[in-house]
């Protein structure tokens, strides 16, 4: 009985390894992420150049955050716990990269992100 119950252990640390080897062989490296999203007539400093061409506009861009036009000239320090939410709320619902043109957008608008805030936008772009 022990060894048959050993031997259910062993094919299923085989079958564990196995199954975590195959998963790492299948996974794109980053190198070949950022091949197939390039254009063909990229630079190399594609990421570099659309970031700087999106500081360069002046078109202030939605991100269904109107209500925080309100907060125009606020300072970074005077917020309220609800107005902190208000900006909370629209951070964890945008996407990774939509997060950097959402801080251009209130930057544009005027509109200072809350102190409180600060360390967790720059955790979020760091994922």
């Amino acid at each position: 009985m022990t060894y048959i119950v050993l031997g259910i252990f062993v094919l299923v640390g085989i079958v564990s390894v196995f199954t975590i080897f195959s998963k790492e062989k299948d996974k794109p490296t980053n190198e070949e992420k950022e091949e197939e999203e390039r254009p063909s007539d990229c630079c190399g400093a594609h990421e570099i150049c659309e970031v700087e061409l999106k500081k360069l506009s002046r078109k202030i861009e939605y991100f269904d955050d109107e209500e925080l036009d309100k907060y125009k000239h606020k300072g970074e320090l005077e917020y309220q716990d609800n107005e902190i939410e208000d900006f909370r709320d629209i951070l964890y619902t945008l996407k990774k990269n939509e997060i950097s043109d959402w801080l251009h957008s209130l930057e544009l608008r005027e509109i200072l992100v809350p102190v409180e805030l600060k360390s967790e936008v720059i955790q979020l772009l760091s994922e």
